[in-house]
């Protein structure tokens, strides 16, 4: 079975925007969050508008998990609070789902039963040899 097709799915690489791309999307944005509808917790075509002055995310707008390139149409210039509220409420949930559609369709489940339980009336292991307790003397 060739595995070199299956691996690069396991080895993942995000794919970070360049310094370039990162500049021109803050002159874009004006120093003011681009950040806009229900995707970033707000009403449907309401820009956030909160200066970046006190701290800026470049956020992949369709995600880097589900194929976004790391392109100035792709990039938005957020705040910290719209990017992490986008982070987890809809990029790590659907990234989420996207792992494990990837494992049931490749056959990798979750292990069925319990645990096996230990039993406490075993003797105590210490390094290499058994220390057997009696408590009746």
């Amino acid at each position: 079975m060739n595995l070199s097709s299956h691996t690069t799915a396991l080895t993942y690489r995000r794919k970070e925007f360049s310094k370039a791309v990162k500049r021109e999307a803050l002159l874009r944005s004006g120093g003011l969050c681009e950040a806009v509808g229900p995707l970033y917790g707000l009403e449907p075509g309401q820009r956030c508008n909160v200066k970046l002055s006190y701290g800026v995310h470049f956020d992949h707008v369709n995600a880097d998990s589900n194929g976004g390139e790391p392109t100035l149409e792709n990039c938005a210039a957020t705040c910290p609070h719209c990017n992490m509220f986008k982070a987890h409420k809809h990029d790590t949930p659907r990234a989420a789902k996207v792992k494990r559609q990837y494992d049931k369709h490749n056959g990798i489940v979750r292990p069925k039963g319990k645990w096996p339980k230990r039993k406490f009336n075993q003797p105590w292991v210490d390094n290499t040899r058994y220390i057997e307790r009696d408590y009746d003397t």
